[in-house]
């Protein structure tokens, strides 16, 4: 049975903790399949059970997908809205956890403003993203930012490349499940909810704010909802008063950032959660010229069957391609590039820093540096959090970063679907460079 009574306990424990239950009717189970748990302790059972619950609901906070509980298994249904006038964080809307609230923007004058409260260090902050009721998918056209107290931006999203889809609920077709024999799941539009996460450094208030991209005047509905959950960040953050960071969207060239010598970049990798299809490998069957398995009357003299040994000298074998399999669906994070770029007056000496100013919670950073749209490259590779280089510039002109992840164990491209990814990233990056002004003719 695919729905065991152990999930089942899991699956009741979150929800009770989220507030969507209001009783629990495992507490045996709990006591017995849950850590600290045994059948036959029955003098400590209350004691234990209250161990294994407390963990349980401590695991499956951290990981809802992993006891089947999704967004919206737990999210309010959209019935709050934004108050005008929200244009400033001294005028922002409070925003309650795990509710959908509904906005309007005008044009990209219109900005509307939220605030929420982490309560300790390193949280996540999961913000999920909706268009119009008219067409919940329809994301595109705004931008949405995280700001600290001081309303520094520390997290931009574009809402029209960052995440799709908080989980697939086992797909449409029995062979599309993620977990196959699990029971099929109606889609809602939340399974559609575009997500953007970041990790909030210190407990205190945040802002969100929702700028529109498009100036035409028009008035779009859009729908916002944000989480908060612990996160297994345990470095320190850097000091929320730091100088710039990454606007979206810049994961082109021509939209890279600019940059200024010795001025600290924050940025965080925006990533969406794909899917493509694997198709099933063929198999080749050898046959004899002219043989058909279904008409007996069409096999060689001497043969009981169409198959041919290809590997016997002299046999004139015919390939028949076959296909037996159905397929499978792949399942991965992918993540998005960013992109700066610095211009020079040439004769300069760059020194790039990676991680230094805050420590960074991934493995490594693929950096990439290049000379006027790609005519000269001068760096491609991965750089590891904490080093720095030095690099040469010789001619006048714009040199462009980008900046991309990538896993420890190399470059992971899906050679079917070309998609770069990375079993998780979490965490923002941070980098600077900064310029010497070399000498004339190097004297």
């Amino acid at each position: 049975m695919k729905n065991s009574l152990n999930k089942t306990a899991r699956w009741s424990t979150l929800a009770l903790a989220l507030g969507i239950m209001s009783t629990i009717s495992v507490q045996g189970l709990a006591a017995i399949n849950w850590p600290g748990g045994g059948g036959n302790d029955t003098t400590k059972k209350s004691k234990d059970y209250k161990k294994g619950y407390k963990i349980g609901q401590e695991d499956c906070v951290k990981a809802p997908k992993d006891c089947k509980v999704l967004l919206e298994d737990v999210i309010a249904n959209p019935g709050w809205g934004e108050t005008e006038p929200n244009d400033h964080p001294s005028a922002a809307d409070r925003i309650f956890l795990n509710r959908f609230y509904k906005g309007n923007t005008l044009d990209k004058f219109d900005q509307d403003w939220y605030y929420l409260a982490a309560t300790s260090p390193n949280q996540n902050l999961m913000i999920n993203f909706l268009g119009d009721q008219n067409n919940y998918t329809d994301t595109a056209g705004w931008l949405v930012k995280v700001h600290d107290r001081f309303g520094n931006v520390i997290a931009t999203f574009d809402t029209t490349t960052t995440g799709t889809g908080n989980v697939y609920r086992n797909g449409d077709n029995p062979e599309d499940t993620v977990d196959p024999g699990e029971p099929l799941l109606a889609k809602t539009p939340l399974s559609d909810a575009h997500i953007m996460l970041t990790t909030l450094s210190f407990p205190g208030r945040y802002y969100i704010s929702v700028e529109s991209l498009e100036d035409t005047g028009d008035g779009r509905a859009y729908h916002i909802a944000a989480m908060i959950s612990p996160s297994d960040q345990m470095s320190p953050n850097p000091d929320s008063n730091f100088q710039d960071a990454e606007t979206e969207p810049n994961d082109l060239q021509e939209q890279a950032d600019p940059l200024d010598s010795n001025v600290h970049i924050f940025g965080t990798f925006g990533r969406k959660w794909v899917r493509w299809f694997v198709p099933p490998e063929d198999n080749v069957d050898w046959l004899w010229p002219g043989c058909d398995p279904a008409d007996i009357s069409s096999l060689p003299l001497g043969q009981d069957n169409c198959n041919c040994d290809h590997t016997v000298p002299g046999n004139i074998c015919v390939a028949q391609p076959r296909n037996d399999g159905q397929g499978t669906w792949e399942y991965a994070y992918d993540y998005d590039n960013d992109w700066f770029r610095y211009h020079s007056d040439g004769n300069e000496q760059l020194h790039f820093e990676m991680c230094t100013k805050g420590n960074c919670d991934f493995t490594r950073v693929h950096v990439r540096i290049i000379y006027v749209n790609n005519s000269v490259v001068l760096l491609d590779g991965p750089i590891l959090p904490g080093v720095s280089f030095d690099l040469g510039a010789a001619s006048p002109g714009t040199y462009f970063i980008e900046l991309s992840p990538e896993p420890v164990d190399g470059p992971k491209v899906d050679p079917e679907s070309g998609v770069h990814t990375v079993d998780d990233l979490t965490g923002p990056y941070n980098f600077m460079l900064r310029s010497t002004k070399l000498p004339a003719h190097g004297g």
